[in-house]
């Protein structure tokens, strides 16, 4: 049986409990540190977050996202999100200190970025759908050209955090626009009915093909 291949984590499942009762402890707040206001909050019993916080009860993921919010600690969150699978570890801190620094970091990536896409367009002249691509191409696309699409993303979001943390940026304003913006040129869909109907008539047009070449 092949082995299913490992997501990356950094981190480990058992910091859940460290990383909830510290955000708790840091929260700005002083009343959103007490675990009386906390679990009043959450709507869950004192024992209950006495005892997510010393890793005797398990908490989804839901209820650390709602943690994280209460006390405004979008670091935990990160964590959090990490542990889960969701996304990247979040980023040194301290790097996103100053804003000027990760722009300058983000036009660097793009420039690095330019040199991805130009690989990308190479590659795409060599693939063939019937051989697919050869080890060395796949090296050069994960190891070079995929990492590199990764960097800007993470550069990107490194930036507009800096920014938000810095220079008060709205980033839900933002964000927003950019669904209206997204919607208006058709890149995303309005509503859940017509994305979930776009799947069945693709799930559909699969099977059909599937008995097609079973006849």
């Amino acid at each position: 049986m092949q082995n299913k291949p490992a997501k990356a984590r950094l981190y480990n499942p058992s910091a859940i409990p460290k990383i909830l009762q510290t955000a708790r402890e840091r929260a700005i707040v002083p009343e959103h540190r007490t675990k009386r206001w906390l679990s009043e909050y959450l709507g869950i019993t004192l024992n209950r977050l006495t005892n997510v916080e010393n890793g005797t009860a398990q908490a989804p993921l839901e209820l650390c996202v709602e943690w994280c919010e209460a006390v405004k600690d979008e670091e935990a969150q990160e964590q959090i999100e990490h542990i889960y699978g969701l996304s990247l570890p979040p980023t040194d801190p301290r790097l996103l200190e100053n804003v000027t620094g990760q722009l300058a970091n983000f036009e660097t990536e793009l420039e690095e970025a330019k040199i991805a896409a130009e690989e990308i367009r190479r590659l795409s002249q060599r693939y063939r759908p019937w051989t697919g691509f050869t080890s060395r191409d796949i090296d050069v696309l994960q190891e070079n050209v995929a990492r590199q699409i990764l960097d800007i993303q993470h550069a990107a979001d490194c930036l507009l955090t800096s920014m938000k943390r810095q220079w008060g940026l709205n980033l839900d304003y933002v964000e927003a626009q950019w669904i209206n913006k997204a919607i208006s040129n058709n890149v995303i869909m309005h509503r859940v009915s017509d994305y979930e109907a776009l799947r069945k008539r693709r799930t559909d047009q699969e099977r059909m093909m599937q008995l097609g070449g079973h006849k």
